[in-house]
């Protein structure tokens, strides 16, 4: 099975996306979203984001972005 979304309730009234992985282990928890639409948008935009956003490495040492397409670029970008 591949991973999934579930929309949860989040303690102070609104809602939360958690990303699941296939054997249901979590893997993010989003934002506070105040309403279901807006949870369900923020799924569509994880879902674009996931699809052609870069991986920007910010850990220590050596800083390495992959695209999407797996190629690898030198990045010293930090936010």
């Amino acid at each position: 099975m591949s991973g999934y979304f579930k929309i949860v309730d989040a303690h102070d009234g609104g809602y939360r996306i958690k990303l699941m992985a296939g054997n249901g282990a979590l893997v993010a928890v989003s934002t506070y979203y105040p309403t279901k639409p807006e949870a369900v948008s923020g799924i569509e935009q994880l879902r674009e984001i996931a699809g052609t956003g870069p991986v920007t490495d910010q850990s220590r040492g050596n800083h390495i972005s992959a695209s999407a397409s797996g190629k690898k670029a030198f990045s010293d970008q930090r936010r």
